[in-house]
């Protein structure tokens, strides 16, 4: 088995080559997407302006309050249903799923979150609809059909919740005993210009509190040193290449591997 994550860098830029590739692991593949600039670019056409935390340590996430979770759950739906309509175009019947369809992915809202301020400064603020993953019912996403998941949760108040795609990924693959390939816009992690072939758990740990990664990928490598030390593979590769799934299991892009 393979857990695949389409970053939404690729969906927004081009997907048609990830999309593809994933036709070609039907049988053995669950997908995960995501859609950031999508979720942007319909809260401005809503008149709604898209606010993002930075939390202690680096990683920024999306502050989703109910206006940003409604046009966040219509933005990953569209997403959800090109990518299984593309997928269906060349002959894959996929399911397209949120984690709350049959609660498949369970999550605790988080009620406060600590944030850094433009003056550098730690506080507390409300969560919004966010949340934190408690449960994935992995099982329920093995082929067939290939399932493609959209990251939406389900509260225990039955809440739809914001939840972070990499980290749905992470938790599949842990399940399922599975690889797991990030498809971003980069050829892996690079460091010095070069790509980063191989990491261990410690590394890419130290890796991602370090001033030399940034955005996103901090997220990436601490949730891929977790896995890690699950026995679980992460490859992040470019999802804009020839057959980036095929090429990323061939050893193309950073491993982080268990020790």
């Amino acid at each position: 088995m393979i857990v695949v994550k389409i970053g939404g860098s690729v969906i927004c830029k081009d997907p048609s080559k990830a999309v593809a590739d994933l036709a070609n692991y039907a049988g053995e593949a669950v997908a995960i997407h995501g859609g950031g600039c999508a979720v942007n670019d319909l809260m401005k056409a809503l008149g709604l302006q898209p606010k993002f935390l930075t939390h202690p340590g680096g990683v920024v996430s999306r502050y989703t309050d109910y206006e940003t979770l409604r046009a966040f759950v219509m933005a990953m739906s569209w997403i959800n249903k090109t990518v299984v309509a593309s997928l269906a175009a060349r002959g894959i019947p996929a399911v397209g799923l949120t984690g709350a369809d049959g609660a498949v992915v369970k999550a605790k809202r988080k009620e406060k979150v600590v944030v850094v301020d433009e003056r550098g400064r730690q506080r507390v603020v409300d969560g919004g609809y966010s949340g934190k993953i408690v449960d994935v019912d992995a099982k329920a996403l093995l082929p067939p059909p290939l399932k493609v998941l959209a990251p939406i949760a389900l509260s225990e108040r039955g809440e739809l919740l914001n939840v972070d795609g990499d980290q749905i990924a992470f938790e599949v693959a842990s399940r399922l005993g599975a690889k797991l390939v990030i498809l971003s816009d980069v050829d892996g992690l690079i460091v010095g210009g070069r790509v980063v072939e191989r990491l261990d758990p410690d590394e890419a740990e130290r890796l991602a509190k370090s001033e030399e990664v940034r955005g996103g990928m901090k997220r990436k490598l601490l949730a891929a040193a977790e896995a890690a030390r699950m026995g679980v593979e992460t490859i992040i590769y470019n999802g804009l290449a020839d057959s980036p799934i095929g090429r990323a299991l061939a050893g193309a892009g950073t491993h982080i591997t268990p020790s």
